[in-house]
């Protein structure tokens, strides 16, 4: 199956070209034009994305048939050629050498389709390199170009020498900024006219990559073509539209498990799921288009194809990224690199860059916050739910793998391929990372793209998974924070999403984001996407005693029993209880409102349990207070909120002494969400609710 998708792959490329070839060294049908005529058209009008700073705008075709017939021997006339991007916006192809990775290629040289013109010219002959340093060299272009003869002698063609058979250079090299950073100039570039009817020539240029987000493009990206001097290559001035913005990229966490409980420990255990969607259907690229394991690419015996140094790519690869016009259609639509050219390279800080090549797929990036002590979190390895085969291949099952962790967002160009694989599995059967926080409480996770789905709106997503050991309630939470009002993450804990590297993560800043020498994609986070990552809840039961009073020659006994000892293997709990009391003072002048609270015994310093404080409760036994020792002339309700499960309360009311009254009753157990939280039962709140 890989073998017939990587023919498919093949075929379409070269029915895209076939249509363009033909048209560059054609059959001769006719006497020579004597009028040149050019014309500049959009190859593909890509989406490009509002995050990407380096997005790949459309290829511009140049294309002239006519003109006159030159004098065999003769030098060819040059121009300069300038593409600017309107809206004006830096154009953000990386720098190599004295300019840039932006290409500008004669007759869709290196293609190997077959024309009227034999000799290995045209679409046939190999793709050779002029730089800008020889483009710009003293005294004109040291690319020499004149007039020559095919082998049949029926078609004019570029040679290096007068005379001679070996075809002239094909490729230019773009130099950015010369005149504005929205432009790029390919200088001295040889203009032979086509001349015989059913000839043409044409100018292809490529891998321009330009920055969306913080500037003037929001909508469409349009290109306008300046040659000078104009005579050699009349183009109109028109603009034309190489790219549109698209929809943004959404993230969300889809909740699994909320609220775990700390008293019942995890080990492993999924709680959310983090989804990437893309904003249309070719956001998520792989680094380079889908190979299969016999493709001949370096890094295809282990299937990881997307991180392959692709220096060694050729037409005969049949990854056709280096073929003329192949990025449209299929799958080099889903790629981040544009046309790879392996003879234009700089090597910088021992990692050589190559023309064309992006460092890696795109990224996903997720930052967690608020990782308590004594938690381990974990993420998946992969995507869900099952690894095409192979990885990297061309399966359009969409797929990605954990690359980087903490630090690490961005890798060069060249660096080797190294999927992080964890010593854990999750509670869902997937291969399972710890993270480490910093100093801060935040961890990192990083994953690559290696296959998408060119025709559809891809999602991704990913597994969390927490573990930690049961504790008891305290008066500090072993989670990290402290047991007052809301149970662990009920505001702090929560992930951020986006795309990876972007300047929050150190790689490049804001400043510099729109030069030519950073990672390659890199993105900009033009909205914040998180959401809580867990909800860990204490392990409370509030009661509510409806009738409480120490006033008037009477007395109230509030129990607590502690039931998380019994037969059925709850896991016993420790912990204390504290009161809160609503209601009034009972005094001969009258009554005043009173509030009051009683702590637990393990919150104070100086507990004299019964006294000033609620004694701790242990596994299987019970304790009491009295109204008239710790809420004395009160008369209302209290809420007794225990840091334990399975608490159930009791109340005794009596006058002292007891010797006339006596009446009791079972506490209600409230369902809420902790103290100061809205009471919450079956989604209403303010409910109350007998449990047991």
């Amino acid at each position: 199956m890989a073998d017939f998708r990587r023919w498919i792959i093949a075929l379409a490329v070269l029915a895209l070209m076939a249509g363009a070839a033909s048209a560059q060294v054609g059959v001769a049908t006719g006497s020579a034009n004597s009028l040149l005529a050019c014309v500049a058209t959009a190859a593909g009008t890509p989406e490009l994305r509002p995050e990407g700073y380096t997005e790949l705008a459309g290829d511009i075709v140049i294309s002239c048939t006519g003109g006159p017939v030159l004098q065999q021997g003769a030098s060819i006339p040059t121009t300069n050629i300038v593409v600017y991007m309107a809206p004006s916006v830096p154009i953000t192809s990386r720098y190599i050498g004295s300019g840039s990775e932006a290409l500008l290629i004669i007759d869709e040289a290196g293609a190997n389709i077959s024309t009227g013109a034999t000799g290995g010219y045209g679409p046939q002959a190999p793709q050779s390199l002029c730089t800008t340093a020889q483009q710009q060299a003293s005294g004109g272009s040291t690319c020499n170009a004149f007039v020559g003869k095919d082998t049949s002698g029926g078609y004019e063609v570029a040679v290096t020498a007068a005379g001679g058979s070996t075809p002239a250079q094909n490729v230019y090299q773009g130099k950015i900024g010369d005149f504005g950073v929205n432009s790029v100039t390919f200088y001295n570039v040889p203009v032979l006219p086509p001349a015989t009817s059913g000839v043409s020539r044409t100018f292809r240029v490529t891998n321009v990559r330009v920055p969306v987000p913080g500037g003037n493009l929001s909508g469409t990206l349009q290109a306008i073509i300046s040659t000078s001097p104009n005579q050699t290559l009349p183009v109109a001035g028109t603009a034309i539209n190489i790219g549109v913005v698209g929809p943004a990229m959404t993230a969300a966490v889809a909740a699994v498990k909320t609220p775990f409980q700390q008293c019942i420990p995890a080990s492993v255990a999924i709680t959310a799921n983090l989804v990437f969607t893309e904003g249309f259907a070719t956001g998520f690229k792989t680094r380079v288009v889908p190979g299969g394991a016999a493709n001949g690419i370096p890094g295809n015996s282990t299937g990881n194809v997307a991180y392959a140094a692709e220096a060694t790519n050729t037409a005969a690869s049949g990854n056709n990224q280096n073929i003329p016009g192949g990025l449209y259609g299929g799958f080099a639509a889903n790629s981040e690199s544009g046309l790879i050219f392996p003879s234009l390279n700089a090597t910088s800080g021992g990692v050589t860059y190559t023309a064309g090549l992006a460092d890696y797929g795109t990224r996903l990036k997720a930052v967690f916050y608020n990782v308590p002590a004594g938690l381990t979190l974990y993420v998946s390895t992969t995507s869900a739910p099952t690894a095409p085969s192979p990885v990297g291949g061309t399966s359009v099952l969409p797929y990605a793998v954990l690359v980087a962790t903490q630090s690490g967002e961005a890798t060069p160009d060249g660096t080797a391929f190294a999927p992080l694989v964890g010593t854990a599995t999750g509670s869902d059967g997937l291969n399972a990372i710890a993270l480490t926080a910093n100093s801060a409480g935040a961890a990192t996770a990083v994953w690559e793209v290696t296959n998408s789905n060119p025709s559809a709106q891809d999602v991704l997503k990913f597994s969390v998974y927490i573990s930690y050991k049961a504790a008891s309630a305290t008066t500090t939470n072993p989670y990290g924070l402290p047991i007052t009002d809301l149970p662990i993450g009920a505001s702090v804990n929560d992930v951020q999403l986006s795309f990876a590297p972007e300047p929050g993560g150190g790689t490049f800043t804001t400043t510099n984001a729109t030069q030519g020498q950073i990672p390659t994609p890199r993105f900009a986070v033009v909205k914040t996407q998180e959401g809580r990552w867990t909800s860990i809840s204490l392990c409370q039961t509030t009661l509510l005693y409806p009738f409480v009073t120490g006033a008037a020659g009477f007395d109230t006994g509030i129990a607590v029993a502690n039931t998380s000892w019994d037969p059925f293997g709850t896991v016993n709990q420790t912990g204390s209880c504290k009161l809160y009391a609503y209601g009034v003072t009972v005094a001969t002048a009258g009554n005043t409102a009173f509030q009051t609270t009683i702590p637990g015994c393990d919150a104070i310093s100086n507990p004299l349990p019964g006294t000033n404080c609620f004694a701790i409760v242990p596994a299987g036994q019970v304790m009491s207070v009295m109204a008239s020792s710790t809420l004395t002339n009160f008369q209302g309700y209290v809420i007794a909120v225990c840091n334990f499960q399975y608490a159930h309360g009791y109340a005794a009311v009596t006058d002292l002494g007891l010797r006339n009254l006596w009446s009791s009753y079972l506490a209600l157990e409230l369902s809420n969400g902790g103290v100061g939280s809205p009471r919450v039962l079956g989604g209403a709140s303010g409910i109350e609710n007998l449990v047991h």
